[in-house]
């Protein structure tokens, strides 16, 4: 689905709205626009997830939000890898409470998920931040079981308060090999999208995340290429 440049390291807002990298994500997002158009104009949510650990996955999902605030659309980054959490660094929110915080609630509603969204510094996009690291596998399986489906009601109920024009979510995933998780979410979002990396992404690992995501019933909409 379009292939961005070696500077996924860094975020689209460092660069010229016309170079190489930019463009390659607003492809990449245009790409997503087209699947979302079938989808009755109703909010939309998607993961974005990688078959093996790739330091640079969250901030592929920082730049796909980037590119859809920038287009307009009311648009939620949601940092979903609750083992590693990255999101707070990229966007100066490093002490907020975040995601792992929020799960843990007895009540998800949008009133008490809105103040875990998090203004940036790119017009139209909030920040749901990781929160603090949980260690425990079960732990964080628990929470994405019984609490996700309740947070992403909360943040579509959000969207819908804000503009009548449909918002999309975009919840940077853990990688699929690491353990349940990324499957997990890939239940509760309308699509997947599965990042493969150029020169790392072997294409076994590339076949046994596809076929774990698909074993889980998980829709998965399309592949994005990354160099390495």
């Amino acid at each position: 689905m379009g292939t961005p440049p070696r500077e996924q390291f860094t975020l689209l807002t460092d660069y010229d709205p016309e170079s190489p990298y930019a463009v390659a994500y607003q492809t990449v997002y245009t790409n997503i626009r087209s699947h979302w158009d079938s989808e009755h104009n109703k909010q939309l949510t998607i993961s974005l997830t990688t078959p093996a650990l790739y330091e640079g996955q969250a901030a592929v999902a920082a730049n796909i939000a980037i590119a859809a605030a920038q287009s307009g659309t009311p648009t939620i980054l949601v940092d979903a890898d609750l083992s590693a959490p990255s999101l707070q660094q990229r966007f100066s929110s490093e002490d907020s409470p975040g995601l792992s915080d929020l799960l843990s609630r007895e009540m998800l509603t949008a009133q008490t998920v809105t103040p875990y969204l998090h203004k940036v510094f790119v017009p139209g996009l909030y920040v749901v931040c990781g929160g603090k690291a949980l260690s425990q596998t079960q732990e964080r399986n628990r929470l994405l079981t019984t609490k996700l489906r309740d947070f992403l009601v909360g943040l579509r109920e959000f969207l819908a308060s804000i503009q009548s024009a449909p918002g999309i979510i975009v919840v940077h995933s853990p990688p699929v090999l690491s353990g349940a998780e990324a499957a997990l979410i890939g239940t509760l979002v309308d699509q997947t999208f599965l990042a493969i990396v150029s020169g790392l992404t072997t294409r076994t690992q590339a076949l046994q995340a596809l076929e774990q995501l698909q074993r889980a019933n998980v829709q998965v909409a399309g592949t994005i290429t990354l160099d390495a």
